[in-house]
Parts: C-alpha cells; sequence; structure tokens
C-alpha cells in the first residue's frame, strides 16, 4: 500500500518548521490590526453605555456556555485591561517570544472579546479564531522566532532548526479546503450563481462601497465572467491547489480574486486573514530556498532568518561540526 504510507506521511511527516514560523508572524500581526480597528467602537460595543451591554452578549448565547472571560464584567477598566494583554500577546506572538503562552493567551483572548460582542462579527472574525486554534497547537516558535534565537545564543538548538511534527501545516491546508469548498457548494445552490448574475448584486450592496470601480464591471459579459470565475477559483482553492504544479497559478489567482473584493468591498480584514493561510500550501524547505534566492538576487536583503532547505541540510551541519554557538547564531535565530 505505497500511496496509503506515502499519504501517512504527507499528513503526518515531519519537516520544517519555517513556514509555520511564517503563518504565526502574519497572524499574530493581523490579530493586533484587528485589535487596533475595534479601539474607535470601545465605548460603542464593549461598555454598558454602548449598543452592546453585558446583558445582551448573555442574552445572545442562548445559556450555551462560552469561552469568555468578560462574562457579567461590567466594569469597562476590566475590559480594557483584557484589552490590552490580548494586544501584548499579539505583539508575543509576532515576534516569537513565549510562544506558548503567547498563542494560547492570545487564542484565548480573541475568543472572550468575539463572545463579548458577537454581533459585529463577519467569517473573517471565524476564520481568525480557527487559525489561532491552529496556531496554539503547532510548533510556532520552532523556527523565526526570538524563542529560538535564545535558544541558538545557550547552546540548545543548532544553526537548523530541529523538524517538526507537520500535522498542525496540514490542519491549515484541510480548514483552508473546506472554507473555499462549503463556500462554492453553498453557492451553486442559490439561482443566481447557477444562473451567472450574483456578482451583478454584489456590484449594489452599497454598505460594503469602498473604492470607485469602473462601469465595465455592470456589463452583462463581464458580471457572467466575474461569478463562474469566482466559483472556479474557489472550487480550484478546494481541490487543484493540492497539485503542486498548478499550485502557484491557482494560489496567484486565489490572491487576485481575494485583492479585487479588498479594493470593492469593505469586509475589514477578511482578505488578509484568509489568504495568510496560503502560506500553508508551501513546506518550510520551499519558503527557505525562496528566501535565499531573492537573498542572492538582492544581496542589499541578504537575510538571517532562513534556515537552508533539506538537500543542503546534510552538508551545513557538516560544515558546523566543531564550531562554537556564535557561528552557528549567524545562519539561524
Amino acid at each position: 500500500m505505497k500511496w496509503l504510507k506515502e499519504a501517512n506521511e504527507a499528513l503526518f511527516g515531519w519537516g520544517s518548521p519555517v513556514a509555520i514560523g511564517v503563518f504565526r508572524i502574519l497572524i499574530g500581526f493581523l490579530s493586533f490590526v484587528n485589535l487596533l480597528l475595534l479601539l474607535p467602537v470601545f465605548n460603542s460595543f464593549f461598555t454598558e453605555n454602548g449598543l452592546f451591554p453585558t446583558w445582551m452578549a448573555e442574552r445572545w448565547t442562548e445559556g450555551a456556555p462560552r469561552l469568555n472571560l468578560l462574562a457579567g464584567v461590567t466594569d469597562p477598566t476590566v475590559t480594557t485591561v483584557v484589552f490590552v494583554l490580548v494586544g501584548a500577546a499579539s505583539i508575543l506572538t509576532m515576534l516569537g517570544l513565549f510562544t506558548r503562552a503567547a498563542t494560547i493567551a492570545l487564542f484565548v483572548g480573541v475568543v472572550t472579546i468575539h463572545h463579548r460582542s458577537p454581533d459585529i462579527l463577519h467569517s473573517g472574525d471565524t476564520l481568525l479564531r480557527q487559525w489561532l486554534f491552529l496556531l496554539m497547537i503547532a510548533p510556532a516558535g520552532a523556527s523565526l522566532s526570538l524563542d529560538r534565537l535564545i535558544r541558538v545564543r545557550k547552546g540548545l538548538e543548532g544553526a537548523i532548526p530541529p523538524l517538526v511534527s507537520l500535522w498542525p501545516q496540514r490542519l491549515i491546508q484541510i480548514q483552508l479546503a473546506i472554507v473555499y469548498f462549503t463556500t462554492v457548494w453553498h453557492k451553486w445552490f442559490g439561482d443566481t450563481w447557477r444562473d451567472g448574475t450574483a456578482s451583478y448584486y454584489a456590484f449594489h450592496l452599497h454598505e460594503f462601497d469602498r473604492f470607485p470601480l469602473p462601469a465595465f464591471i455592470q456589463q452583462p459579459w463581464f458580471v457572467v465572467c466575474a461569478t463562474y470565475g469566482t466559483l472556479i477559483i474557489e472550487l480550484a482553492l478546494a481541490t487543484l491547489v493540492f497539485s503542486k504544479p498548478l499550485r502557484k497559478w491557482v494560489l496567484l489567482s486565489g490572491i487576485f480574486l481575494h485583492a479585487y473584493i479588498e479594493y470593492s468591498m469593505n469586509i475589514p480584514m477578511f482578505e488578509w486573514v484568509i489568504v495568510a493561510g496560503f502560506i500553508s500550501h508551501y513546506s518550510g524547505d520551499e519558503v527557505s530556498a525562496w528566501a535565499h534566492r531573492m537573498a542572492d538576487r538582492y544581496p542589499s536583503l541578504r537575510s538571517r532568518f532562513f534556515p537552508v532547505p533539506d538537500s543542503a541540510r546534510a552538508s551545513e551541519q557538516s560544515a558546523s561540526v566543531g564550531s562554537g554557538i556564535s557561528s552557528e547564531a549567524a545562519h539561524v535565530p
């Protein structure tokens, strides 16, 4: 059963942690930005004098238990402290300092804030919570982190990051594929998607208006292309993206789709959060190899933050035998 062994290795094998490290940086940064976007509406949605007092949040849950550290809290000072702590956790996550504790704190904090005022959430917030949960259980601090740098300085690790279980990264890929597949599934059962007119109505949701759009987007030919093109791209992001020869083109089309939505519709953070998951389709060694190619092409941007790929792992380890900690630290933090 060779194919079964290969599938088991693909799902549960071990590999470079660099891709997860990049994902951690992106999600930590986006969590911090998302928190900043809530600050202007803090009084309106997170205090008793606003539009969404505590009793409304508790009524929204209909008695079901929720992870909410602010349950029953009416003091705005306490809520402010929680916001500050969540912001600190997002920064620590981005930097990779006390990574495990920081990612756990960030997940619990974001879930608490979401359950405190659930009426203001959209799908991007839901996906952010899912990403944070998967990041919490992943070896997120194994690369591109201050934790990694400290371990190297202390001589606890060598120049090459240790291999890690790739199962959390595979969970990110699977979750991303499920998001796109269910999106296409639900859209296909809508009449306007099947008859090719759905994008026309999306263009006229004026509450989402952002930047001006050219007039040709309302032409029948463009409406049909945009509607069916969206379905094709999203289906490809759920299926064909797992084919390595097609992966780059599928992801590029996905970035183009989300960039267009980001420009045309005001849905804060959604496009950024979902595109951050695209990095999970690349191995850590592929990310490292790309970084080294960029460094060779642009010497002034040469980075110390990426390890060599697996193909050079053996020679790099041989060269580092007998070297001191200072020489090891010159490779990767």
